[in-house]
């Protein structure tokens, strides 16, 4: 990813971000048909070129600064929380469903198979000292236990509308801008959207804020469904961070890879419990 500086609407500086053709496309859509059809300020998107290999391309953004929300150990303020159930109650209403991938329970639900898998396959091949071998098997008794009554997850994912999903909020990738009517959240980094229950980025936002927005839209929704949901996304963004560790250890980075699984296993662990499952 690169700046250059002058050549944006107004002399502005535009973003450059090269990625992969499907990616770039994807995250175009998002930001030109989706999010510039909501009345709320995003990230403004200038299009995207393919290099001619057909594989990659560079998206180009406008240059939104660099100031990021929070530091990546705190949590998401109280007006995010508030904005995020604007974004999720708007985006409800547009017929882009079809266009968008499904991000429900039935995805992580692969995700956690994908991952079982790989980890099922290195346990036998790795020389593991008891702590990295114990992290494993400790993950892969919860995957277990999680399949087996995955029809709690998928009861826990209703009772809010289906929606524009981002599916990868953490504050390295939500920037904020001072308006003229107040602070403005920017998300980037959409390639792993999708339409799915809300869940998918409640995992750090604060139950009562979001709650209190979202029934401005729908009277009907329930405190408990968003806390449901809030448990059901922290196991969400889990799964995701043991699946790419997973891929991590098979292309041959061990160590880091370990290093992060020893830390999402009790993670894991408790999230599952926190979902009334015995581990």
């Amino acid at each position: 990813m690169c700046r250059i500086e002058g050549v944006g609407p107004g002399g502005t500086g535009i973003v450059a971000k090269r990625c992969r053709r499907a990616d770039g496309e994807f995250e175009a859509f998002i930001y030109s048909e989706v999010l510039e059809r909501l009345s709320m300020e995003s990230v403004r998107c200038y299009g995207f070129i393919d290099e001619g290999s057909g594989e990659h391309g560079w998206l180009f953004l406008e240059d939104c600064g660099s100031t990021q929300i929070a530091d990546k150990r705190e949590s998401f303020p109280i007006a995010f929380a508030n904005w995020l159930a604007l974004l999720h109650g708007s985006a409800s209403n547009l017929p882009i469903r079809a266009r968008l991938p499904e991000r429900g329970p039935a995805w992580y639900l692969e995700t956690l198979r994908t991952a079982r898998l790989g980890l099922c396959q290195s346990l036998p091949e790795r020389n593991w000292n008891n702590l990295d071998r114990s992290a494993v098997e400790r993950t892969l008794v919860c995957f277990e236990v999680l399949e087996r009554n995955w029809h709690v997850v998928e009861e826990r994912c209703v009772g809010l509308p289906w929606t524009l999903v981002h599916c990868d909020l953490q504050p390295k990738n939500v920037l904020v801008r001072h308006t003229a009517s107040g602070i403005a959240f920017l998300p980037l980094d959409w390639e792993e959207a999708g339409w799915g229950p809300p869940a998918a980025d409640l995992a750090a936002i604060d139950a009562v804020s979001y709650w209190s927005t979202a029934r401005r839209t729908l009277a009907s929704t329930e405190f408990r469904r968003v806390e449901e949901q809030i448990r059901c996304g922290v196991l969400f963004k889990i799964l995701s961070a043991v699946g790419w560790e997973t891929i991590r250890l098979a292309a041959g980075s061990e160590g880091k890879a370990m290093r992060r699984l020893r830390i999402y296993a009790p993670q894991l662990t408790a999230s599952t419990q926190a979902l009334g499952l015995e581990v």
